[in-house]
């Protein structure tokens, strides 16, 4: 977060902005939110058995909007066919993850309902 606010970027007229104050707005104003929330320590608040609501659980999936900052600097390189075919992997490989989860997920709802019995189905 602290590198962001010294890093340059280029404006909609195409210029590259290297004042600091103008860095500063600029990133108070897209991706600092999202930055911010993204580098909570919800990890932390489960070692120390803070209670935690459900909602948090949401929040943690603003991390995957810093993709979305990865997919914009990417695409000036999109014409190049490595570029695209790593990118559709990850794309891949982050759905796996996602249907690996719910997987899971089912699977725990349906032990915990029928604890005392095998018969799962």
């Amino acid at each position: 977060i602290v590198f962001n606010f010294r890093t340059t970027y280029v404006s909609k007229s195409g210029q590259v902005i290297f004042e600091a104050r103008q860095i500063c707005i600029h990133y108070l104003t897209t991706w600092f939110i999202i930055d911010l929330v993204a580098a909570l320590p919800f990890d932390l608040l489960y070692a120390f058995k803070v209670s935690v609501v459900s909602v948090v659980h949401l929040l943690k999936t603003v991390r995957l909007l810093r993709l979305l900052r990865l997919l914009q600097k990417m695409d000036r390189y999109s014409q190049h066919s490595t570029v695209v075919l790593t990118l559709l992997m990850s794309m891949f490989a982050l759905l796996a993850h996602w249907m690996a989860c719910i997987w899971y997920i089912i699977g725990k709802m349906e032990m915990e309902a029928n604890a005392y019995n095998w018969d799962i189905g």
